[in-house]
């Protein structure tokens, strides 16, 4: 398990590493989005509260403002060892939680997207077994979505959820199919 995560995490360092300017680009681009979306567009997701006490916590535990630093210096009370001056401390108060609800919301959709990738290659290969209708109908869904898409209705990042989650509503009904016909056959 740990060997798999380290060759996951070394994979990625590679991609980075090789990454052009117009790559870099679009990431920092795709990290300004996840930021704006969770920041200015919806109620705060999981990441972006992870992101808030991790930033704090790192805040409070290694900055302190010069009455606290002196006092946890002297022993009278617990906290960060490095003294800042009070404007840098309520810099990197606010700074550091929003730089890692940043990073936490990115890393997170990286990762759901690696796996929503995995998932409909897999669902990919599950429709090209189906029925012609059945494949016909989802193709017409597919081109109203890339419509949208190419009018700028959606993302990219919307457009590939979207395409994920349609690939997977085909794929859910037809394996209910099969386990129904598995159930009735046990029973009959």
């Amino acid at each position: 398990m740990v060997d798999k995560l380290i060759d996951y995490a070394r994979e990625h360092i590679n991609k980075i590493r090789s990454m052009n300017r117009a790559d870099w680009d679009r990431e920092l681009q795709e990290i300004a989005y996840q930021v704006k979306k969770q920041l200015f567009s919806q109620i705060p997701g999981v990441s972006a509260i992870v992101g808030i006490l991790v930033g704090s916590w790192v805040s409070g535990t290694f900055t302190n403002s010069p009455v606290k630093g002196f006092l946890s210096s002297v022993g009278v009370m617990k906290g960060g060892t490095h003294v800042v001056g009070k404007t840098t401390y309520r810099f990197l108060s606010v700074v550091l939680p929003l730089l890692a609800i940043a990073l936490t919301t990115y890393l997170v959709q990286k990762g759901m997207k690696a796996y929503r990738e995995k998932q409909l290659e897999r669902n990919k290969l599950y429709v090209a077994l189906m029925k012609e209708e059945m494949q016909a109908e989802l193709q017409s869904k597919m081109t109203i979505l890339e419509t949208a898409k190419a009018a700028g209705l959606i993302s990219e990042s919307e457009y590939q959820t979207k395409l994920a989650n349609l690939y997977q509503s085909y794929v859910r009904s037809d394996l209910a199919k099969i386990e129904e016909i598995l159930v009735k056959k046990i029973e009959g």
